[in-house]
């Protein structure tokens, strides 16, 4: 007795030893269009895939949408919204297995303090994540199980002058009219409308 050495070679010495479960959860955010209109209706989509080596459980994740977006709507597999967060609970991801879920917002008009910087994170999981943890970011989405998703939306300065060839015309003169309307950028103007109203 008491004699270990480290081998435990004789029978009344023993060791027994734990591997615990390790699951590197990667989330990858995208956006269907970069470059919407205002009041366009975006899809964000979420993939988060378990590059192993063990099967992971109890996957949590969620999306913070910002000031930018108003009525989220279709969230897909079982997703639920609280305000401005949306929140998808207890997946199981198998080893080089992924899970992809969306969901859709309209595009709010720039302005003062808003912001289009979209983040998503795993926020759990029951294994262990060799190169992240979930639910701690920081701003920077720095590590594989967080990421962000912004858009630029569209801007048109469309300018308008109106000129007559006479200002000053007889009674029963023909004047003619010219309107010019012109896009200052930064972006094409598409759909542009415009009227005169004629007096009597």
């Amino acid at each position: 007795p008491d004699n270990d050495d480290g081998d435990q070679s004789e029978d009344d010495e023993d060791n027994e030893s734990v591997t615990p479960q390790q699951a590197d959860l990667e989330l990858v955010k995208t956006v269907n269009d970069n470059t919407p209109n205002v009041g366009d209706v975006v899809t964000f989509t979420i993939t988060v895939t378990n590059q192993g080596p063990s099967d992971a459980t109890g996957v949590d994740f969620e999306d913070v949408v910002p000031n930018g977006y108003t009525n989220i709507s279709s969230i897909s597999n079982g997703g639920t919204a609280s305000g401005n967060v949306i929140t998808w609970t207890d997946f199981d991801i198998a080893v080089g297995a992924s899970v992809t879920v969306t969901f859709d917002a309209t595009v709010e008009a720039p302005g003062a303090g808003v912001d289009y910087l979209n983040v998503a994170e795993v926020t759990a999981a029951d294994q262990f994540d060799v190169d992240s943890t979930p639910d701690n970011d920081d701003g920077d989405q720095s590590e594989d199980d967080e990421d962000n998703e912004s858009v630029t939306p569209q801007q048109a300065d469309l300018e308008l002058v109106k000129t007559v060839n006479d200002n000053t015309p007889n009674v029963g003169d023909v004047v003619t009219f010219t309107i010019t309307v012109t896009n200052q950028g930064p972006s094409d103007a598409t759909g542009v409308d415009f009227e005169d109203v004629v007096p009597n």
